[in-house]
């Protein structure tokens, strides 16, 4: 069954193996379940609040060969992102409609946050929680009734996942 994948900055930092934010054995995990979404043919998408999150991190590696390889290899998966074979697709995508329908949620999101800010959910945790049941339903909405899991570390946000993944660490 195909599923939808909303990736989180937990997940994204496993999967890019970034010291001090990551296991060496969740790194490889995220690769294998990331590489297996791929060869399936899943939906798999990233909130651009996401990859902001993500190179913050990336500047934070004291190791500068280090920093510059996984920096390399951010850049590589955003500049595939925008290409006909990628493997992910960037939320929202460039469209200004998108983004303006982004914009007028944030009040939306920001009461969401405020409801949420005692489980340790942030702002970019709402928006992945609202792009997850969006997309749930409009899937759904084209008969298309694919369980939309999001792949994180954090527990409070798994637990507001539309479906259960069900994996030991995302």
């Amino acid at each position: 069954m195909a599923k939808i994948i909303i990736l989180d900055t937990s997940y994204m930092l496993e999967l890019f193996g970034v010291p001090l934010d990551s296991q060496p054995c969740r790194t490889e995990e995220a690769r294998r379940i990331f590489q297996e979404a791929i060869e399936r043919a899943y939906d798999i998408f990233c909130p651009l609040s996401v990859l902001y999150e993500l190179a913050n991190h990336i500047v934070d590696i004291k190791n500068h060969n280090l920093q510059r390889e996984i920096a390399m290899r951010f850049k590589g998966m955003v500049e595939g992102a925008f290409t006909e074979d990628t493997p992910f697709a960037i939320i929202p995508n460039g469209n200004l409609t998108p983004i303006h329908e982004e914009l007028s949620s944030l009040p939306d999101l920001c009461h969401q946050y405020q409801t949420n800010i005692r489980m340790g959910l942030g702002l970019t945790d709402c928006t992945i929680i609202d792009v997850a049941n969006t997309l749930k339903q409009n899937y759904a909405s084209r008969r298309r009734n694919w369980p939309a899991h999001i792949w994180t570390t954090h527990a409070a946000l798994k637990a507001l996942a539309p479906d259960d993944f069900g994996h030991e660490f995302f």
